[in-house]
């Protein structure tokens, strides 16, 4: 597994949803294999330094933000205006299904801990996304700070542009540049609508593909099948549910999660998600 943590100016999570290889177990092992528990002390924790944000539309929360992510392939994740990324942490790359799902945290799902100050850089929490081509696709993960409500993949006003721009495993993605580069013209929304999603879709259904959510991290897995895709994943809660970019508006059979063959970009990834601070719970009263 390839750790960088990248001390750039946008907070968004990058993902890059890539089929996992069967070369590993694929189940999770451990104490905490389906339970939901766990945080960022559970092992593999990285305490992340402040990055400088600017000014932005946080929370304004003074308490640290302890995140649990992984991917089926890769991600990164940070906040970030409406135009651009303020500082990003990850860029991780799974090859193998325990990297993914397996215990302890740290070997499978990563943790991190985010200080106030850059969790509060800007009005968008972004996570940015790739696959192979192989079995299965997707993104999950759970951010959880003193003082407000848990953020969850797959719940929520969750927004995803599919850039058409494919990278393979061992490219460690996109650039800081490039991933501002591509939210610029999501928010122009003049990309090409037959190899991307043509700017930013939500949960609606269109014909420019939609945001997906799929299982909660609860139900154990043999092998994959449409509504079953995933194992559960060691430590992340039974709230947060996979992530991912609808590209057939018109499906009939099969799964965004899966893989449908060829070796063609037809999932239009790499993918940006993002969910806007006025959509993130408030904390409870």
């Amino acid at each position: 597994m390839h750790l960088r943590l990248v001390p750039a100016l946008a907070f968004a999570v990058v993902l890059h949803g890539s089929g996992c290889s069967d070369a590993g177990t694929g189940d999770p092992v451990g104490p905490h294999a389906g339970s939901g528990a766990g945080g960022a002390g559970d092992g593999g924790g990285n305490d992340l330094g402040e990055i400088a944000g600017g000014v932005g539309g946080g929370s304004g929360l003074s308490t640290d933000v302890s995140v649990i992510i992984t991917a089926d392939n890769a991600y990164g994740f940070g906040y970030g205006t409406g135009d651009k990324l303020l500082n990003y942490f990850g860029g991780v790359e799974n090859l193998l299904a325990d990297e993914i799902f397996s215990c302890p945290v740290g070997h499978g799902p990563e943790s991190y801990t985010v200080p106030a100050r850059s969790a509060d850089a800007g009005s968008y929490l972004y996570i940015v996304t790739y696959a192979d081509i192989l079995t299965t696709q997707g993104v999950l993960g759970q951010f959880f700070r003193e003082g407000a409500e848990p953020v969850f993949t797959g719940n929520g006003a969750w927004e995803v542009c599919a850039t058409g721009e494919d990278y393979d495993l061992g490219s460690h993605g996109p650039t800081l540049e490039t991933v501002n580069q591509h939210i610029a013209r999501c928010n122009g929304g003049d990309m090409d609508p037959q190899t991307t999603s043509g700017g930013w879709v939500t949960t609606e259904v269109s014909d420019r593909g939609h945001v997906v959510f799929g299982e909660a991290n609860d139900t154990a897995r043999d092998n994959p099948q449409p509504g079953n895709e995933f194992p559960i994943v060691c430590g992340i809660d039974e709230g947060a549910r996979w992530m991912w970019y609808e590209w057939d508006p018109s499906r009939s059979t099969g799964s965004p999660f899966m893989w449908p063959g060829g070796s063609s970009n037809v999932i239009r990834d790499f993918l940006i998600f993002r969910l806007g601070a006025e959509f993130i719970p408030e904390p409870p009263r």
